[in-house]
């Protein structure tokens, strides 16, 4: 059956200008695209002149943690501002009290932001209960902290040595404060959180599935792919058959693979294997992120990928004919994924053989070297973290770094493809993968706090919603996706609001009426 759409305002997305006001659907499929005028069906849906783009996509997020906190407890502001306010929270969870097998699980504090100018120690979570284990991710995901039942079961003491590139933070007199500081600390409670059942995971990943459509998202990168203590592309799988809707490439840590271990691209349009994810530092916000120069505190950061590691790691994706998305915030670290692979020819034909997730502070040495290397890089950035974390940032790099941080404008003015993403739920705040929260910060420059980012580097809204739809296509192998056109697939999201005529202020406000996938619509904003 074809479907008719009239008398919208439809941003096919093939370019910044391209606007039809009408479509057709057929098998799930855009089956044409014109004016209203040239239409002759009584049956056809009226849009009322409201705004359509394709269905957006966040292609840097991390779902399997989003649907672990969509039943956890949100850590951030504006709601929870100090410690006292997050135990408070957490005693409000639906978790608490119901058991000692039942974790309760938090997300996304920032010690910067709390009262108290300190992370929470185990002694703070411990006030919330001893009887059930205790799990709470800070915002950038790489560190933690747990309560004593949870470093219980865990194993960890006063005796259990630091794991490689990561740290358990001590007390004085040695014993764990609870903080696991980085990933390799933070799989060590998140291990002992697994002995969780398969399908309590499995559970949690359909619930999840409305919580994209209501953003209108309708294909995600999920760049946290892990092998134990099962495959994620296993996880999509059986959540898929049970209802999860949004599309997913899946991209593996690279440091979880054993030596002589395959992985090939292996899915189709809806699932796939598309790379492997390479951590080359920590977070800005974390003082962990691998900068030239030492932070304030004297801290240098955390190198966890040299260089021979990283070659290495780029053999095998090229071997495998696989992505090689590289997590790199800090500028020491980028300038040495850029070293080592720049003069690498391509080895993908249709996308780029190289992210470089985050590129946080890119300089203008580094965008030349982008635009005069035989690599072909792709740039996934989040101008969510400046929104949320702009305090961290003034107050961790000197003013001419700072000058550096997410040069949307630049990258998009470089060779290298550029998308805007999320990295949800790894920044604090309450929404953290609201597309609409990013485009107003990129398009703005204005952060939460009312600071404003680099003004310089502002992009357009058109620019922001290409950086969701078009480019976030290209970069994430999503060949169904990104544009309107005719053959691509029938997602799509109805706006509750002309996002290119309001003002820049409200396009925080802007959300999803209707999203639309494969020619069906599957999330309906209640008029409640």
């Amino acid at each position: 059956m074809e479907q008719t759409f009239v008398n919208g305002k439809v941003f096919v997305g093939t370019s910044e200008t391209d606007f039809v006001s009408a479509f057709k659907v057929k098998d799930g499929r855009i089956s044409w695209i014109g004016q209203t005028e040239q239409v002759d069906d009584p049956q056809a849906i009226d849009l009322h002149q409201q705004t359509v783009l394709p269905g957006l996509i966040d292609c840097h997020t991390h779902p399997k943690y989003i649907a672990d906190a969509l039943h956890g407890t949100a850590c951030t502001p504006p709601n929870v501002n100090s410690i006292q306010e997050m135990i408070a929270a957490l005693k409000a969870s639906p978790q608490y009290g119901q058991g000692p097998d039942v974790w309760i699980e938090g997300w996304g504090f920032d010690e910067t932001k709390l009262a108290e100018h300190r992370t929470p120690t185990v002694d703070d979570l411990d006030q919330v209960t001893t009887e059930q284990p205790i799990f709470i991710y800070r915002s950038d995901c790489h560190s933690s902290v747990g309560n004593s039942k949870a470093l219980a079961l865990a194993g960890i003491d006063q005796n259990t040595p630091d794991p490689k590139g990561g740290h358990i933070e001590r007390f004085p007199d040695g014993r764990p404060t609870g903080f696991m500081r980085e990933v390799a600390a933070s799989q060590l409670l998140i291990r002992a959180k697994s002995a969780q059942s398969y399908e309590n995971d499995v559970q949690n990943m359909v619930n999840s599935s409305d919580h994209y459509l209501e953003n209108g998202i309708v294909a995600i990168g999920e760049m946290m792919g892990r092998l134990n203590p099962y495959p994620t592309l296993r996880l999509y799988q059986d959540a898929v058959k049970q209802g999860f809707k949004p599309r997913a490439s899946i991209y593996y840590v690279y440091d979880e693979l054993k030596p002589g271990q395959d992985l090939d691209p292996v899915g189709d349009d809806q699932l796939r294997v598309a790379g492997i994810k390479i951590f080359m530092d920590g977070s800005i916000s974390g003082e962990t992120a691998d900068n030239s120069l030492p932070y304030p505190s004297g801290k240098r950061g955390v190198l966890l990928t040299d260089q021979t590691k990283l070659k290495t790691a780029i053999k095998f994706a090229q071997k495998h004919q696989l992505q090689a998305a590289v997590h790199a915030m800090g500028d020491a670290a980028i300038q040495l994924v850029l070293d080592t692979t720049c003069d690498l020819d391509p080895w993908l034909d249709d996308m780029p053989s190289i992210r470089i997730e985050h590129a946080s502070l890119l300089s203008d040495q580094m965008l030349d070297q982008i635009n005069h290397a035989k690599m072909w890089y792709g740039l996934s950035t989040q101008p969510i973290f400046f929104f949320a974390e702009d305090e961290s940032y003034r107050s961790y790099l000197t003013p001419e770094q700072f000058k550096l941080a997410y040069r949307v404008k630049s990258m998009l003015k470089s060779k290298a493809l550029t998308t805007l993403s999320s990295d949800a739920p790894c920044t604090p705040w309450a929404e953290p993968d609201s597309p609409f929260y990013s485009i107003y910060a990129a398009v703005t420059r204005q952060a939460a706090n009312n600071d404003v980012v680099n003004i310089e580097e502002a992009i357009t809204v058109p620019q922001a919603i290409l950086g969701y739809t078009k480019w976030a296509a290209e970069i994430g192998g999503f060949t169904h996706n990104g544009t309107l056109e005719v053959g691509k697939s029938a997602d799509f999201v109805i706006l509750n609001k002309d996002i290119f005529n309001v003002s820049k202020d409200e396009l925080a406000t802007v959300n999803a009426n209707e999203t639309w996938f494969k020619g069906q619509c599957v999330y309906q904003k209640s008029s409640k």
